[in-house]
């Protein structure tokens, strides 16, 4: 039986440099549980809420 393990926001594609989180197309990334572990991304928009308290899927800062 599929079950999800977890589900966590997550962008369609990386960000190019200096461009605004809230500017990419978000989705969710689900991890599934059927027979060996499967993941699909679901073009779903969360919230900006969501994207903003997400734990992964992070844009890290560049030093100029």
């Amino acid at each position: 039986m599929r079950q999800i393990i977890s589900k966590e926001p997550w962008w369609a594609e990386p960000p190019r440099p200096g461009q605004d989180e809230f500017e990419l197309e978000w989705g969710w990334l689900v991890h599934y549980s059927e027979g060996e572990p499967r993941f699909e991304f679901v073009r779903v928009r969360p919230t900006d809420d969501e994207i903003r308290h997400r734990k992964s899927c992070r844009i890290t800062p560049t030093s100029e």
